[in-house]
């Protein structure tokens, strides 16, 4: 089991346990003596094969032809050395391949990653519950920096909620002369970045009830809701501080080798004073408020405040 948490280390994660889940299935099919063709019922109770291509070709992934049919494991592990290596073979490399794009649920028709067929399992001494952490206040400066102090025009994708949570928050903290259509293309918060003292005061708000925390975002709600640390006993945790080594170990337990963890995707082009100089903007009662909305989480896994806040 795996709790995913945005802005760490998540894409490289994420494929890492889809590279687990599909080679014990893989593995599994395989003990079968008979081989197994792209016409193999068996084969498709777990994959839709052809649904599998197509989405691979809509990725610029061509799969190699050969003068028989394609066998079963074949393209099996056509698609876990793109989960490894990002490319279909050592000798022809491929742009980056995001295995979130594909459409997961239609393609692997045996696997659920949002539950278990069996809960007890979870609970097993032999269950690998992971799960990574980073300091809660540097996540909550790069979620600022990159859900909410970017304009629609810089980002790589659209992201219209969290464009909606930036004008919200301009609405109600920025008070603008403004005689026109408060909820117009031409509004000054359509183009205005706030400022990370009231990006707090938003995610502050109602998170003094069980109820307010519970409904926060997942870019900045605390672990020990997020992820419930408390009530599966995490045993295999890793920081985003030393994520190369802790992964490396990670990849030891599940028996994975020859990953490439060269280049970790995504990472923060922003540094631990970058993050400083807005934590040194807030006045000490937000401070507080943010020590105690994180307070488990900073005692859980060992995190300073005095990293972040020099006062």
């Amino acid at each position: 089991m795996y709790c995913a948490i945005p802005k760490i280390a998540s894409k490289t994660l994420i494929s890492l346990m889809m590279y687990v889940h599909v080679r014990d299935i893989v593995t599994h099919l395989n003990n079968n003596p008979k081989n197994i063709s792209l016409n193999g019922t068996r084969a498709e109770q777990f994959i839709d094969i052809p649904k599998l291509i197509a989405e691979l070709q809509k990725n610029g992934i061509s799969i190699p032809k050969t003068k028989g049919s394609i066998s079963f494991s074949s393209l099996m592990q056509t698609y876990l050395h793109l989960l490894r290596f990002e490319s279909v073979n050592s000798a022809s490399p491929s742009l980056y391949f995001n295995p979130w794009r594909l459409n997961l649920k239609n393609i692997f028709r045996s696997m659920d990653f949002r539950s278990v067929s069996n809960l007890s399992d979870i609970f097993s001494p032999s269950f690998t519950r992971i799960l990574f952490v980073r300091h809660p206040f540097e996540r909550l400066a790069s979620a600022y920096k990159e859900r909410i102090a970017k304009l629609e025009k810089d980002r790589i994708q659209p992201e219209p909620y969290y464009d909606g949570i930036r004008k919200l928050i301009c609405r109600r903290y920025t008070h603008f002369h403004w005689a026109g259509d408060p909820m117009g293309r031409d509004h000054p918060c359509e183009n205005f970045i706030p400022p990370f003292k009231h990006f707090v005061i938003f995610i502050l708000t109602n998170t003094d009830t069980s109820f307010g925390v519970a409904r926060m975002d997942a870019h900045w709600q605390p672990y020990t809701v997020v992820c419930q640390v408390c009530k599966f006993k995490y045993n295999f945790i890793g920081k985003y501080e030393t994520f190369n080594n802790d992964f490396n170990s990670l990849l030891k337990r599940l028996n994975v080798s020859d990953w490439n963890n060269e280049k970790r995707r995504s990472a923060s082009s922003h540094n631990t004073w970058d993050y400083q100089q807005l934590f040194s903007s807030l006045p000490d009662d937000l401070i507080c408020q943010l020590k105690r909305l994180y307070s488990d989480d900073l005692q859980l896994f060992n995190y300073r405040i005095e990293d972040y806040v020099k006062r």
